[in-house]
């Protein structure tokens, strides 16, 4: 559960922070689908679930992507324009740290793993960059 970025620190665990449960969609649902979740959601990127586990994220940028090549919303599917190589954190991972990771990374999204891999949240650059903007006013 999400919480204002004012009731968090930097060196708060990022599962204070992460959307949970993660928004997600199956690997054959075509790019359009994917367009309308992330509408629906107000969010920036979703997993693509595979068998037992998600096995990528497709972001806002993927789907523009798709538009700006030319490509058929409706044919394309998300498991063709999905990142595989997630950066991923768990839980108690600091919000800095997170933040630190994405700029290293050069990602805005991050799926949270818990100890026993299972995918239990999401968190968004924004969502970081809130918290630190919040802690640099209160400075």
């Amino acid at each position: 559960m999400k919480t204002t970025t004012e009731h968090l620190a930097p060196t708060d665990a990022v599962r204070l922070l992460m959307s949970r449960p993660p928004a997600a969609v199956e690997p054959d649902e075509s790019v359009r689908s994917v367009a309308q979740e992330l509408v629906a959601c107000g969010i920036g990127a979703v997993l693509v679930t595979g068998p037992g586990a998600p096995t990528g994220l497709v972001s806002e940028r993927d789907v523009v992507g798709v538009v700006a090549t030319g490509g058929e919303v409706d044919v394309e599917q998300a498991a063709s324009v999905m990142t595989t190589d997630l950066v991923t954190v768990g839980p108690g991972a600091t919000i800095a740290a997170v933040g630190a990771l994405m700029r290293d990374a050069g990602v805005r999204h991050i799926p949270v793993r818990d100890d026993d891999g299972r995918w239990i949240g999401l968190v968004s650059m924004r969502d970081v960059l809130g918290v630190l903007l919040d802690a640099a006013e209160r400075a």
